[in-house]
């Protein structure tokens, strides 16, 4: 699955990795407003449901990173072979 991201356009990784965080973020602010309800179940879900958020968020990030970490390592080696040509 990784395989497949990492082979997609540098920009369409890009636009996946801030499409899924501006979702996350707005997901998470429910589930965090789910908390001020006086219903235990409601405020153990929404507990359950914000961790889960932010576990997600925090793997779009690592995409993020070990993609623009990826580019830069391919334009540097594109760069190189064509000074050497």
């Amino acid at each position: 699955m990784l395989k497949k991201f990492y082979n997609l356009d540098f920009g369409l990784q890009m636009i996946i990795i801030t499409i899924l965080l501006f979702i996350t973020n707005q997901l998470t602010t429910y589930t965090l407003s789910m908390c001020n309800v006086p219903s235990t179940i409601t405020v153990n879900t929404g507990l359950i449901l914000t961790f889960v958020l932010f576990l997600v968020q925090t793997i779009a990030i690592y995409l993020g990173i070990k993609s623009i970490i990826n580019y830069v390592k391919q334009t540097k080696t594109k760069n190189n072979d064509e000074q050497s040509n």
